[in-house]
């Protein structure tokens, strides 16, 4: 039988260093935890993108006793339900008397969630984390309905990763340099904040992604063919900003089916490692099957491709690199995100609210080249008669302007800029305030 006193009073020495350590900055999230609430406070996102971290400053800043066990430690691998009361007994004993109790990983636990349904019985205040998005789609909706929270975390985006480097808003040519500077480095290295320290990054992500499969996905699903699963891994962010099929990569692979090769497209994209984005469509089918694949994040494009010197390869970075600006504020914004492609033009992100597109998203690394620019302006004008759209954006490595036809206006924007402006914008801002009262109008 395990000693759970000894690896929870062993968690504890490691739990107290790093709470001994100086605050990072404050995160957006770390607002949305409610120590006082009476329903757990699930925080999920990918490995290592900072929710232990972000959980460990909102109970530091609370100051409040509390217990703590990392089911990611490997002295607690394999354990069962029936073990779960031992270890909360342990945590007692290590701890002292706690109305709170953090949680680490805890999702490849048998029935955990049963678990925690009976400590919020017993008026615990629960923290957890998990880094797979099945936390939420299966196992939370079924045993925890209406008793969880749900806070995503992402790696830090562009603004985060400015506020790391101590960095100010002075403007001015010294700043604006200054502000390249970390955008070329963020757009290859991405924002994972472990890789703000360190020299061997390659290392660092080759760690990561084995991390990935093995645990979260290998392991929890019990993938016959790891193999496979790597291949389809390594295609899916090799390709990230590209339409992805899954009987097209099945022939390829030379696999089974397509429907393995869908399953593992999906536990990808539950892990967290890879963004499935569907075709913009109003038929249910459309919105369904798989359409483009976007990373986690650029510095695991890096890992996977290395650093591409071409044009066409630091186009889909950009996107993907918007993408994963479009996907943290999703949930702020309460809306889904879809690509729109027609036969004679293709708009790369549709964001839209109950239905009704409230604004068009173009990214183009280089549009210096007059027939480049004409063809992204033309696919934003064509999808906003289509669309009925007149939030039209233009995101570019460099360029910034704006562009009038027949009423209708392209704001082009560099993605420095962008990226920093968006991170600030809130609803009231932009007008989607007001596209969703028309929708509402438009529903009743």
């Amino acid at each position: 039988m395990r000693n759970y006193e000894k690896i929870l009073a062993n968690q504890k020495v490691e739990l107290e260093r790093l709470m001994s350590e100086p605050d990072i900055i404050d995160r957006a999230p770390s607002a949305s935890i409610d120590l006082n609430s009476p329903v757990a406070q699930i925080v999920t996102g990918i490995r290592r993108c900072g929710k232990s971290v972000l959980c460990r400053l909102a109970l530091k800043r609370a100051g409040r006793a509390f217990g703590y066990v990392d089911f990611d430690d490997e002295a607690l691998d394999g354990i069962e339900a029936s073990d779960l009361d031992d270890v909360f007994k342990a945590a007692l004993v290590v701890y002292g008397p706690f109305d709170t109790l953090y949680l680490d990983e805890i999702q490849d636990v048998p029935a955990w969630e049963l678990f925690v349904n009976r400590l919020l019985r017993r008026r615990i205040h629960l923290v957890i984390t998990g880094s797979n998005s099945k936390l939420l789609f299966s196992d939370l909706a079924t045993h925890l309905t209406g008793r969880f929270v749900s806070i995503e975390l992402n790696p830090f985006s562009f603004s985060e990763y400015r506020r790391w480097l101590g960095r100010g808003e002075s403007g001015g040519t010294e700043w604006m340099a200054e502000l390249r500077r970390d955008y070329v480095e963020y757009f290859h290295c991405g924002g994972f904040p472990e890789t703000f320290r360190i020299s061997d990054r390659r290392g660092y992500f080759k760690a990561l992604y084995d991390s990935i499969l093995v645990r979260d996905i290998l392991h929890r699903h019990k993938v016959r063919n790891p193999k496979l699963l790597a291949d389809v891994a390594f295609v899916a962010v090799s390709n990230h900003a590209r339409e992805i099929s899954a009987l097209k990569l099945a022939n390829q692979l030379s696999a089974a089916s397509a429907t393995t090769i869908q399953n593992y497209l999906n536990f990808l994209a539950e892990s967290r490692l890879v963004d499935l984005l569907p075709r913009y469509g109003r038929k249910a089918w459309e919105k369904t099957r798989v359409g483009k694949v976007y990373a986690a994040d650029n510095g695991l494009v890096s890992y996977f491709t290395g650093v591409s010197d071409t044009e066409e390869g630091h186009g889909r970075r950009l996107e993907n690199l918007v993408w994963t600006a479009l996907r943290a504020k999703r949930f702020e914004y309460d809306c889904s995100v879809s690509y729109l492609k027609e036969p004679a033009y293709e708009v790369d992100f549709v964001m839209e609210r109950f239905g009704h597109p409230i604004r068009l998203v173009q990214v183009a690394y280089d549009i210096s080249n007059p027939k480049t620019r004409e063809r992204e302006l033309s696919a934003l004008f064509a999808a906003s008669r289509h669309l009925g759209c007149d939030d039209l954006l233009l995101v570019t490595d460099h360029e910034s302007g704006e562009e009038t036809r027949d009423g209708m206006r392209v704001r082009i924007v560099d993605a420095p800029t962008w990226l920093l402006e968006f991170d600030r914008e809130s609803i009231s801002e932009t007008g989607f305030a007001d596209a969703l009262s028309k929708d509402k109008t438009h529903l009743r």
